[in-house]
């Protein structure tokens, strides 16, 4: 039997990783840590309590190559039997809903979908490279970011165009990991069925879920749709789209730069596309930026209770969700036609329940257990082909 479990969840800039020893009971959390390519803070490992583990044999800003061998060597080294290793993988082009073992076949086929997502599938699967050649018969498992909308009814899949163009394309959706934990989560804390989940980070975007499952969301076919993010610019006009490449001559390439890393809070404010930055500028166009990003925010969360035909609970997830009481502020006060009532002082302390007790709308604050979602799924996985 596999004891233990190191995840890998890569990001455009990022990696998040979280290591679990099996359980009858379920995957354990024996460690988690991060790599923020953006901050100076270096490499955070820390137990299940959240206290500092002896550091990686690492430089403070090491190359994600080297950060990933060093860390599964590690796990190898301290936790009990043998190790699987499971791959957070963005996109699955359609393919796959379940986890898939990761060999060389998949793999190819896999990268097939990079153009679809590519911030983040060649960074998704570049580690499995890495661990194959150095730990040859380590097994490793994909687990896929926009399963968690297979499930979405046809019409929120469809693309509005002619049938012999658009065969093979539909919405995917995305940050499922994310929304599936927060199922779990709600499942546990509140009655809502009508549930609006907001996953705010360097990527965003927004769920409708009736009952746990997914109803719609905002990104589509590809993660660049739908809210304004980090360096993305979510969802255009196309007709701007078009007129841009006429005006400049815009190559393809051009224009996947200009839409995936020039743009969304970096492009409007020229300063930050991390809003704890824009939040402590003076700058009027950080203001600004910030401004945008709170009224497309709300036009969103709008549009996904239209989809569920009510709503009756608002959960911020991600990075930006949980650690920015100013966004939720912002939004939430828009959404007071909503019967929506928040609570400043829990708001302020970022508590679970930041709504008030007479809100029609509860209002909730819930980390994304990306890693505990991924560590489930390969658990699963593994208790098949166990039996």
């Amino acid at each position: 039997m596999t004891a233990s479990i190191l995840v890998l969840n890569v990001g455009s800039s990022s990696l998040k990783f979280a290591a679990f020893a099996r359980r009858s009971g379920g995957p354990k959390p024996i460690l988690t840590g991060s790599f923020d390519e953006n901050s100076d803070e270096g490499v955070v490992l820390r137990d299940s309590h959240g206290r500092d583990l002896p550091s990686l044999a690492l430089s403070r800003r090491p190359e994600r190559r080297a950060l990933v061998l060093v860390l599964a060597e590690r796990v190898r080294n301290e936790l009990p039997g043998p190790l699987v290793v499971g791959h957070r993988v963005v996109h699955s082009g359609g393919r796959f809903v379940a986890p898939v073992a990761l060999d060389k076949q998949a793999e190819v086929e896999l990268r097939g979908f990079a153009p679809l997502a590519p911030l983040h599938q060649t960074a998704n699967l570049d580690p499995v490279v890495w661990l194959r050649e150095r730990f040859p018969d380590l097994p490793q498992l994909a687990v896929f970011d926009d399963a968690f909308h297979a499930g979405m009814p046809e019409v929120a899949r469809r693309l509005p165009l002619p049938d012999d163009l658009a065969k093979g394309l539909r919405r995917h959706g995305f940050h499922g990991l994310s929304y599936a934990s927060i199922a779990r989560q709600m499942a546990r804390l509140s009655k809502a069925r009508c549930v609006v989940a907001v996953h705010l980070a360097g990527g965003a975007s927004l769920c409708a879920m009736r009952d746990g499952e997914s109803v719609d969301t905002t990104m589509g076919l590809t993660p660049l749709d739908g809210m304004m993010m980090g360096t993305r610019s979510g969802a255009l006009d196309p007709g701007a789209l078009l007129y841009l490449m006429k005006r400049d001559a815009l190559a393809p390439e051009e224009m996947e730069e200009m839409l995936c890393r020039q743009s969304g809070l970096m492009g409007v404010s020229g300063i930050s596309a991390d809003l704890r930055d824009l939040f402590a500028s003076g700058e009027v166009k950080a203001a600004q930026a910030i401004d945008l990003y709170c009224h497309l925010l709300t036009r969103h969360v709008g549009a996904m209770a239209s989809s569920l035909g009510g709503l009756e609970a608002l959960v911020f997830t991600g990075g930006a969700g949980q650690g920015q009481p100013e966004i939720r502020s912002r939004v939430c006060g828009r959404l007071g036609w909503l019967g929506l009532e928040l609570d400043p002082a829990a708001n302020a302390r970022s508590s679970a329940l930041v709504s008030t007790p007479n809100s029609r709308v509860e209002v909730w604050v819930l980390p994304a257990e990306e890693e505990a979602e991924i560590a489930r799924a390969v658990d699963g996985y593994l208790e098949g082909s166990e039996r």
